[in-house]
């Protein structure tokens, strides 16, 4: 029984199967999540750790090296880096590739319980594992004309409650406002006439408000909670406190300090279009649909709105769901338009109606399965796969239009129908499959791939292999079906598809095979010369509508200062025409809780969606105009998506310089040497020395043998003076339903006051106030505000960023200037930044290649059980491969991880059309044929289903390479690779392989020939 009456007998079986596979394809449309990119697994982790208010070196030498020295020990370590700065720091672990990090994350958690009781008290320490997911896919500003207090208590209390409770939802967090207190401002000089102790207050004010309680008493059959209250609910009753004094002379809390509610003081600030605002970032649980997480958010929005406070008004200043909306969008339409050319192309070449619908139908057929096949493999709607099936639209009919075609050359010819069929099925089946699975083979070692590129791109190759393998499965079945019911004989020839003009070109390389096969070769050579000078990069730069612009004021700023020159640089930025909103953070910074100096912070940009610029056309604008009005102030600009991925991989900068050697002070130093000379490098911007300055402190360096004599400690020193200038937390209150911490501490204008450190005075424990100066030296100093450790060693790290040039480029020219930079004795200096990923990306897709490679020659091995034609189809790629990145040269686009990856397809598509050729014409010389005759006979078989199936490959591409609206420009270097390259290598299938095939093969036995 053939194929052909197998698949007659089983038609109903067939039938259901795909309308079912079809079916289930469209139900799993609506549910596939949505999102930006794939789920990918990052093998880092964050520590975070903090001990408010020590400084940088402190820190370093009490929590961060013993926590980096504890950490490094781990299995699967290779890597841990560090950055510490006043009462933070923020260690990262980069482990093997494979590690499994759930259980990474479970052994950092044991060791920081472990080093824990080493570590000095009030130290805090948080792992986490970065997840696209810990970065907010919707910022809410929460502003208007109410006190930040009230903006606040919106947003913490009634907005994140809503919000926290939506399906899908991740971490709702909220920045910036006031935190409400009750403050107890104590008076110094009332204090001081009262001779009682700060601490005696704070310890009688803790005392007297307690709610706690006591007994069970039994009430007419009831049981009743005896409950001990102080007055924690009235303000003026808590000012009657006693808190020191003697019974017939007591002195009250109100007589020495104002009870009033306030806030607590601020480390940070928010704002939203210049105005005061609390910012809630809304994030997503790992594999939740974004886009229906923020139509969920906007509608709870949309509902809060009549019942916020006057005053008070919530705007959405970032929204990654709208930019998912529209790239998804303009991916889908890329998809549509492609497959709308390629039916357009099989329409013109068969000229018949029902054999395109037979060739068609493969495409919503296949599309539909592929959906099912993602919601099986928990795949979602994001721009890789997406990408991946807009790439594979022209493939998923090429098996069915080189089905169609020679059941309709046969039909043409007057075969009947299901004869035909047959022969056809017969004589195509195996090339196909055969052709199908290089496409497919290409990308099986893609594993070896590892980083964000690599899992980025296994979910564009997943789809496309399997889009692929279904087309197969759709050509082989589905349409040897349709084309028996729906063509019919014509009863006139058609035997020759091919142009009279092709035929004379053909046999003119045919008779001169040689000069043919050096003219091939010369032009490949010229395409290799205009090939080398292609500029490199790393990933493909997406203009997602939004950017940030992280900016430094100088160290040490205070908070008040460095946000009159923040807002400085907001209101600049706003200024361009283009700019929607803008959210600001002084003291914190978009994404995950990291180590943030109070004088540094960054601002969100979002961008109109109808703008004539692009993103970084608007970014150069800004940058210039912020360096005009706030030259003090350094700045950086990065697209928001981009910085995302790099703080996910862990290179946050394109180009860093790595200063590492044992003496800080020599490589700080050295840091402004190598930042002069990489200054005027054309293509990097925001160039930074690495060295920030240094933080003013005030050191009291006490006299033991003086406070010896008082009977006073060092630790009782620090203990009076961080109750009177940090204060004192002693209880919490409830106040309109939340608690509120009580804190007791001198006024603002003896705590703030530099002047008058010197005349603070110390109580004994005789009573006596002694002044501080007279037990304590004041001494100003400055102390590095950041310290960065790479393995254990200090680190400098001298950065810049790119505009408007390729990373392979700058970096080049980094790389030369410093050849000429001799550093000091004991000073390493290395060259990191993105270009470590790029680099090993680059030497992972360089084995993908070769394996690709192998993989073909091994299955065209199988199939042509020699090894001289395989070898014979392979020659072409060579071609295919310097057409394609001779095409990424001449229009500017640099060679990256996309367009790699479109070279490593080109190896599997040069081969289809390969296999197509030389098959038919071996089957010629079975016939008896000599090689001249039967490869001319093979290519005017076949060049109509070659030139078909490329022009539908091509067309299918290109609203991929004209990189239309927003997330074409992932896939759009892939798609330019992969049309220079097959476009130049089909014209080496048709008429230099050909050439070749005669040159190698004439003197050799016919396929069927013993031997």
């Amino acid at each position: 029984m053939s194929a052909l009456d197998f698949l007659r007998r089983h038609v109903p079986g067939i039938t259901v199967a795909t309308v079912a596979l079809c079916l289930f394809g469209a139900l799993s449309l609506r549910t596939l999540p949505s999102g930006l990119y794939p789920e990918v697994a990052f093998p880092r982790i964050v520590v975070a750790a903090s001990l408010p208010s020590a400084s940088a070196q402190t820190l370093q030498l009490s929590v961060t090296r013993p926590v980096e020295e504890g950490l490094t020990t781990l299995p699967g370590v290779r890597r841990v880096r560090s950055r510490t700065i006043r009462g933070a720091a923020e260690l990262s672990l980069w482990f093997e590739p494979g590690t499994d990090m759930d259980r990474a994350l479970g052994l950092v958690n044991a060791r920081l319980a472990e080093l824990r009781g080493d570590l000095p008290p009030g130290t805090d320490l948080v792992a986490e594992r970065l997840l696209p997911s810990s970065f907010p896919i919707q910022t809410v500003a929460v502003s208007g004309s109410a006190p930040p207090s009230v903006l606040r208590d919106v947003a913490l209390y009634t907005l994140r409650p809503r919000l926290a409770g939506l399906p899908g939802v991740g971490r709702v967090e909220v920045l910036g406002g006031d935190v409400r207190e009750v403050e107890v401002i104590v008076d110094p000089a009332r204090l001081e006439s009262t001779k009682l102790e700060l601490a005696r207050v704070a310890t009688a004010l803790s005392d007297a408000l307690r709610q706690e309680p006591v007994g069970r008493v039994d009430v007419r059959y009831l049981e009743n909670l005896l409950v001990v209250r102080g007055p924690v609910e009235d303000l003026a009753a808590m000012a009657e406190v006693v808190v020191g004094g003697t019974p017939d002379s007591p002195v009250r809390l109100g007589d020495i300090a104002r009870v009033e509610e306030g806030h607590a003081d601020r480390l940070s600030l928010t704002s939203s279009d210049g105005r005061p605002a609390a910012l809630v970032n809304v994030g997503r649980r790992p594999g939740a649909d974004a886009v229906a997480l923020a139509t969920a958010v906007q509608a709870e929005l949309a509902a809060l709105a009549p019942s916020l406070p006057p005053g008070v008004t919530v705007r959405m200043a970032y929204d990654q769901a709208a930019l998912i909306s529209r790239a998804v969008a303009n991916v889908r339409d890329a998809v549509a338009l492609g497959g709308l050319l390629t039916l357009i192309v099989v329409g013109l070449f068969l000229r018949s109606w029902k054999a395109t619908l037979a060739a068609a139908a493969a495409l919503p057929a296949t599309l539909l399965m592929t959906f099912a096949a993602m919601r099986l493999a928990h795949e979602g709607m994001n721009l890789m796969s997406l990408g991946g099936l807009a790439v594979a639209i022209g493939l998923v009919v090429d098996d069915a239009v080189v089905v169609v075609e020679a059941v309709f050359r046969r039909v043409t010819a007057g075969m009947e129908r299901w004869s035909a069929t047959a022969e056809a099925l017969r004589e195509i089946a195996l090339p196909v499959t055969n052709s199908t699975l290089t496409t497919v083979v290409v990308f099986a070692p893609l594993s070896l791939l590892s980083g964000v590129s690599g899992q980025f791109f296994s979910a564009l190759a997943f789809t496309l292999c399997t889009a692929v393998l279904l087309s197969l499965a759709v050509a082989l079945t589905l349409t040897p079906l349709l084309c028996g019911w729906l063509l019919r004989p014509r009863g006139s020839p058609h035997l020759a598809p091919a142009h009279p003009r092709y035929l004379r070109v053909l046999r003119g390389t045919l008779r001169a095979p040689a000069l043919t096969l050096g003219a091939a070769a010369l032009a490949t050579l010229a395409l290799f010369f205009v090939a080398r000078g292609v500029g490199t990069g790393f990933l493909p730069e997406l203009d997602e509508g939004a950017f940030v612009v992280d900016y430094f004021t100088p160290t040490g700023t205070a908070l008040s200062e460095a946000d009159r020159l923040s807002r400085t640089v907001e209101e600049t930025v706003r200024g361009l025409p283009e700019v929607e909103v803008t959210s600001r953070r002084l003291g914190a910074e978009l994404g995950p809780p990291t180590a943030t100096q109070p004088f540094t912070g960054d601002i969100t940009v979002k961008l109109r969606e109808r703008r004539s610029r692009t993103s970084q056309e608007i970014i150069s604008e800004a940058r210039a105009r912020v360096e005009a009005v706030a030259p003090g102030v350094r700045v950086e600009f990065i697209e928001l998506l981009q910085d995302i991925l790099s703080d996910l991989e862990g290179n946050p900068d394109p180009v860093e310089i790595k200063l590492q050697g044992m003496d800080l002070e020599a490589l700080r130093a050295f840091a402004p040497q190598v930042a002069e000379r990489l200054q005027d490098i054309p293509g990097l911007a925001d160039l930074y020395a690495g060295v920030e300055g240094c933080v003013p402190e005030l050191h009291l360096d006490v006299r033991p043998e003086l406070l010896g004599r008082l009977g006073l400690t060092t630790r009782d020193v620090s203990d009076q003076l961080r109750t009177a200038l940090f204060g004192q937390v002693v209880a919490s209150v409830p106040r309109a339903g939340r608690l509120l911490d009580v804190r007791v501490h001198w006024s603002d204008a003896a705590r703030f006051d530099p002047q008058g450190l010197g005349r603070l005075r110390l109580r004994t424990p005789s009573g006596e106030a002694v002044p501080l100066e007279s037990v304590a030296r004041l001494e100003r100093v400055c102390l590095p505000s950041e310290l960065l450790s790479d393995n254990l060693r200090p680190l400098v790290a001298v950065t810049g960023r790119l505009e408007g040039r390729d990373l392979g480029g700058v970096t080049a020219d980094v790389e030369a200037r410093l050849k000429a930079l001799t550093p000091p004795p004991g000073v390493e200096m290395r060259l990191g930044g993105q270009r470590d990923s790029q680099r090993e990306a680059f030497l992972a897709l360089v084995r993908v290649l070769m394996l690709a490679t192998f993989g073909v020659l091994l299955v065209l091995t199988f199939h042509f059980r020699s090894l001289l034609l395989p070898l014979l189809i392979l020659a072409v790629a060579p071609i295919a491969l310097v057409a394609g990145v001779g095409v990424l040269r001449l229009v500017g686009e640099p060679l990256n991880v996309s367009s790699f990856m479109g070279c490593i397809l080109l190896v599997g598509l040069v081969v289809k059309n390969g296999i197509l050729l030389i098959d038919h014409a071996q089957a010629a010389r079975a016939e008896g044929l000599d090689a001249f005759a039967a490869i001319e006979r093979a290519a005017l078989v076949r060049v109509r289903p070659i030139l078909m199936t490329t022009l539908a490959t091509l067309l299918g591409l290109v609203p991929l390479a004209l990189g239309l609206g927003t997330g074409a420009e992932l896939q759009r270097p892939l798609a330019l690779a992969v049309l220079g390259g097959l476009s130049l290598s089909t014209l080496a299938v048709l008429l230099v392989l050909p050439a070749a095939y005669v040159l190698l093969t004439r003197h050799a036995p016919a396929p069927g020939d013993a031997g």
